[in-house]
């Protein structure tokens, strides 16, 4: 279905070069940010389905090498490993919840404990079943997926806790479903009134969740939550604008994205960029969680990569709106952010697990802008605060997940750029093929592995 055409009517982001910058050990750093000065997008946009994580182009792409056997090695192998996963069963069940609780479920489940795997688990199940669909033709795929969509659709009234930790399943379930739908629109067996009643419920029960959250930050300050918080609730949020067509919450996202008052905001996101001290030249950039721990850093990243894909993704239909290059933010910030986190995570030991070897560098040598979160900040009952001076080295560090792929490919091979992404390629050549939750052990069954949707070697790894 052809969407809109483009009418933009206002957009404007002037940068100033001013900037306080201090040498020192690990050269020169950026102490501030660029003061900006921003007037919201307000843009009507051609949505050229499927146009969120993936486009048209890109499954023709996949599914031709597939086809005709000309496929890398690593393309094939994590294809084999998607129709190995256990969320791709062609007799899968979905186990609807009535209400998803992520959280406090005190006097909401008969249990009063959280249910929301079922949602985590089948969220993952419709989105891998309908790339195979995509890959393979086979409508077995197709049928198990719209069977998973419409079921939720019929049993799940909406989600629910006692506390702030429903708005990360709102977020994350959030843009795995819308996804999966964005990609099974034009299966021609999921009905008219089918396909109205999922986007409807996608609207309702997890848009609003996304909406409330980037403007209320449930009623603590603007940056009480980390930034993973934010990241995941703007890709469902920017995932269902897609599936909608709704040019208003589009332009919300894209809008906060470049001044928003989260820490999902690249200006809050980045929290300082230096000059790799191992020497390559190139710039790396903090992380908002980088002294957090080591888990929670790249799970930012990762996310992150998801939601510059999908916004990437949509921009090719637009290509006018240049702001909806995520990936292309204040000279390719999103890029330094990852090559910060890989960096301190990379041993350069070739074991596909990032389990031995030495670290690539030591914590003393890894530069860090002190962090000051909600210190003195105006939440009730504040007890949350933290002050961060060196980046985290944790048990977390080191254990890789799905991203680096999506953060490679697009500057290496989609922009082309000679440089700059040293450490992602590193971690993606590292990890490849990368796959995504598939039941076995190597992201683990917790929620963390379900924050992105992996799979990004078979879908965007170019030779």
């Amino acid at each position: 279905m052809k969407g809109k055409t483009i009418n933009l009517l206002s957009l404007v982001l002037l940068l100033a070069a001013q900037t306080s910058c201090q040498e020192n050990e690990f050269g020169t750093i950026d102490l501030t940010m660029p003061e900006e000065v921003y007037v919201p997008i307000q843009a009507e946009y051609t949505y050229e389905h499927p146009c969120a994580m993936f486009n048209q182009t890109d499954f023709n792409r996949v599914k031709t090498s597939l086809d005709e056997e000309t496929a890398p090695q690593v393309v094939k192998d994590e294809f084999q490993a998607l129709k190995n996963s256990k969320f791709t069963v062609k007799t899968y069940e979905p186990n609807v919840l009535e209400y998803i609780v992520r959280g406090d479920g005190t006097g909401i489940t008969s249990d009063d404990k959280e249910h929301y795997q079922e949602a985590m688990n089948d969220a993952a199940a419709a989105y891998q079943m309908a790339l195979l669909w995509k890959l393979t033709g086979d409508d077995d795929y197709a049928e198990a997926a719209i069977k998973v969509m419409n079921a939720w659709v019929a049993g799940c009234k909406g989600i629910k806790s006692n506390d702030a930790n429903q708005m990360l399943a709102a977020g994350a379930q959030g843009y795995t479903f819308a996804n999966a739908g964005e990609i099974m629109r034009d299966y021609d067996q999921w009905t008219d009134t089918d396909f109205a009643k999922f986007k409807e419920w996608m609207l309702n029960v997890f848009a609003s969740k996304n909406k409330d959250f980037m403007t209320r930050h449930q009623g603590t300050c603007d940056e009480h939550y980390w930034s993973n918080w934010d990241l995941v609730n703007m890709c469902s949020y920017l995932s269902i604008g897609i599936l909608t067509e709704n040019d208003e919450m589009v332009n919300y996202v894209v809008n906060y994205f470049y001044n928003g008052v989260g820490n999902g905001c690249i200006k809050k996101l980045i929290r300082g960029t230096f000059i790799d001290p191992m020497g390559s030249g190139e710039a790396i950039a903090q992380n908002q969680e980088s002294g957090r721990d080591q888990g929670h850093a790249m799970m930012s990243v990762a996310v992150t990569a998801n939601l510059c894909q999908i916004a990437y993704t949509l921009f090719q239909c637009n290509p006018s709106i240049s702001q909806l290059d995520f990936f292309a933010a204040n000279d390719n910030e999103i890029m330094k952010m990852g090559e910060y986190t890989a960096l301190f995570n990379l041993r350069d030991g070739m074991d596909q697990f990032n389990a031995t070897g030495s670290w690539l560098i030591t914590p003393d040598k890894m530069p860090f802008n002190e962090y000051r979160y909600c210190v003195d900040c105006a939440c009730k009952n504040n007890n949350h605060s933290a002050i961060h001076t060196v980046v985290a080295n944790d048990e977390g560090r080191g254990k890789l997940r799905p991203g680096w792929e999506i953060l490679y490919s697009h500057y290496a091979k989609v922009k082309n750029l000679g440089s700059g992404y040293k450490y992602a390629k590193l971690a993606a050549d590292k990890m490849r093929p990368e796959c995504g939750v598939d039941g076995s052990a190597r992201y683990g069954t917790n929620s963390g592995a379900f924050d992105q949707l992996g799979w990004g070697t078979l879908m965007l790894y170019r030779e």
